[in-house]
C-alpha cells in the first residue's frame, strides 16, 4: 500500500455495549438490516468472518444495486477489524465505483472499537486508498465531505438497529 493521501477517519459513539457493536460487524445475521431498507429485494450479504475470509454484499445506491467485496486481513476480537474494501459485481469480480469511475480500486479500512462512557462503544473507521493512482487519490481527497455524510447516515441506521436489539 503506497499512501499518497491523508487517511480519512470518522468516529461515532453508539449507545450500545462493545460486544453488541462487535457482533454487528462480525456476525452475518446483522448485515442485511443495516445495508438498506428492510425487505428490499436488492439486498444481499454472504459473510465468512475470519482472516482470509470475505464479505460479499449488495445494497441499493444511486438508483441501482451496488455490490461490494471485503477481504479480511486482521481481526482482533472486540477491538479491531482490518480489511480491503472494493466494489464488485454479483459474481465477486472487482469493478470500479459505479457512480465515480475514478474512485480508488481498493480501500484499506480499519474499524476500531473501544469502550466509551456509560456502557457505550466508540467506533473509529479509517480509510486510505490501497490500490489507486493520481486520479483515484484526487477523487478520494475530494470526497471527504461526502464520506462524512455517508457515514453519518450509516451510523444513524446502525443506531436505530442497535436500539431495536436492546
Amino acid at each position: 500500500m503506497t499512501q499518497t493521501v491523508a487517511p480519512f477517519a470518522v468516529s461515532h459513539v453508539f449507545s450500545a455495549p462493545r460486544k453488541l457493536v462487535w457482533d454487528l460487524y462480525s456476525l452475518p445475521e446483522h448485515q442485511l438490516p443495516v445495508l438498506g431498507p428492510a425487505g428490499d429485494p436488492s439486498l444481499y450479504s454472504k459473510m465468512d468472518f475470519r482472516v482470509g475470509g470475505t464479505h460479499h454484499y449488495a445494497m441499493p445506491g444511486g438508483g441501482a444495486q451496488m455490490w461490494g467485496l471485503q477481504r479480511y486481513l486482521e481481526i482482533v476480537p472486540l477491538e479491531k477489524i482490518v480489511l480491503i474494501q472494493a466494489f464488485s459485481d454479483k459474481d465477486r469480480g472487482l469493478t470500479r465505483h459505479p457512480l465515480a469511475p475514478t474512485w480508488p480500486a481498493e480501500m484499506h479500512s480499519t474499524i476500531q472499537l473501544e469502550d466509551a462512557a456509560d456502557g457505550q462503544c466508540k467506533v473509529t473507521i479509517t480509510w486510505v486508498p490501497h490500490t489507486s493512482d493520481a486520479a483515484g487519490d484526487a477523487t478520494f481527497d475530494g470526497a471527504r465531505q461526502s464520506m462524512e455524510g455517508g457515514f453519518g447516515h450509516l451510523f444513524g441506521v446502525i443506531d436505530k438497529y442497535l436500539a431495536s436489539l436492546q
